[in-house]
């Protein structure tokens, strides 16, 4: 059963790894192009669709993570299925 933990653990890494590759050619464009060339305001405000519960963020980094979390908890257990089943299909166990 540890083995079996450590795998999914791995693949939950490997699958973080790649959302933050995502966020991080993001944030890299925004710095570049958005804070860069138009020395745009690192201040962010997040408004859902009701208009309730709005709250900011200050600066790349916490926006970073907002944006991470985001995505973490929106695909990450996606992502570590489609990887197990691509690792057992590569073992060859089904």
């Amino acid at each position: 059963m540890k083995d079996t933990n450590a795998i999914v653990d791995a693949l939950k890494q490997k699958a973080n790894k790649e959302l933050e590759q995502v966020v991080d050619v993001f944030m890299n464009e925004l710095e570049l192009k958005i804070r860069g060339e138009y020395n745009s305001t690192n201040y962010y405000d997040f408004i859902p669709p009701n208009g309730n519960k709005k709250f900011h963020v200050m600066g790349t980094e916490q926006f970073k993570n907002v944006l991470l979390r985001a995505l973490r908890n929106s695909h990450l257990e996606a992502m570590v299925e489609v990887k197990s089943k691509e690792l057992i299909k590569k073992l060859e166990l089904v």
